[in-house]
């Protein structure tokens, strides 16, 4: 039986490919390449403008074998992100990650709060809802709310903590504004 699961990671602006070349190398097929940001490490960086980084997310289904027989060429990219294995085998493991779908604009209040609660920082993926037959319509086409994605990897312990704070924002008691949701994961690597 193969142990198949999802690849989160999280890498600089252009080292998606190189990445996924090392994973090719092993085993893996394709992947779905994201731009996204990085969250500021501090408020003094991100009123400056500074703060927030260009990243690619490459997610990509695998053999948990796989992942583990190219982790160390992805390590060695120093891509400075994170790698996320999600599924494969028994959630017995220290990391989860966090992820809330917002409506535009709430990520970096969510990620303020998150910070206080102790997370160290995020990914920020842009992305949109799906159309259903009541949106308002602009010439005969739906308007879909702009959505944006916080991705956040802590410890188990640390996630907790972080998701409780998450849940208190007023935000996530208005209907359709936000949604936090956790997912365990099976392996997690710092990438320089």
């Amino acid at each position: 039986m193969t142990k198949n699961g999802m690849l989160f990671l999280v890498v600089s602006k252009g080292m998606s490919e190189k990445a996924m070349d090392i994973l090719r190398d092993k085993g893996a097929l394709g992947g779905t390449v994201l731009n996204a940001c990085g969250t500021a490490s501090s408020s003094l960086l991100s009123i400056l403008g500074f703060g927030d980084s260009k990243r690619e997310v490459i997610l990509s289904a695998m053999e948990k074998r796989v992942w583990e027989e190219a982790k160390n060429g992805v390590i060695g990219l120093k891509a400075k992100g994170i790698a996320a294995f999600l599924g494969g085998e028994k959630m017995d493991n220290e990391w989860t990650m966090i992820e809330v779908i917002c409506e535009m604009g709430y990520a970096d209040d969510i990620m303020a709060e998150a910070r206080k609660a102790g997370a160290s920082g995020g990914t920020v993926i842009k992305g949109h809802g799906t159309a259903k037959d009541d949106d308002v319509k602009f010439f005969g086409y739906p308007i879909t709310s702009e959505k944006e994605v916080l991705v956040i990897v802590e410890t188990k312990e640390k996630a907790e903590k972080i998701t409780k704070a998450i849940e208190s924002l007023p935000m996530l008691s208005k209907k359709g504004k936000a949604v936090v949701f956790t997912l365990p994961v099976t392996s997690f690597a710092s990438l320089g």
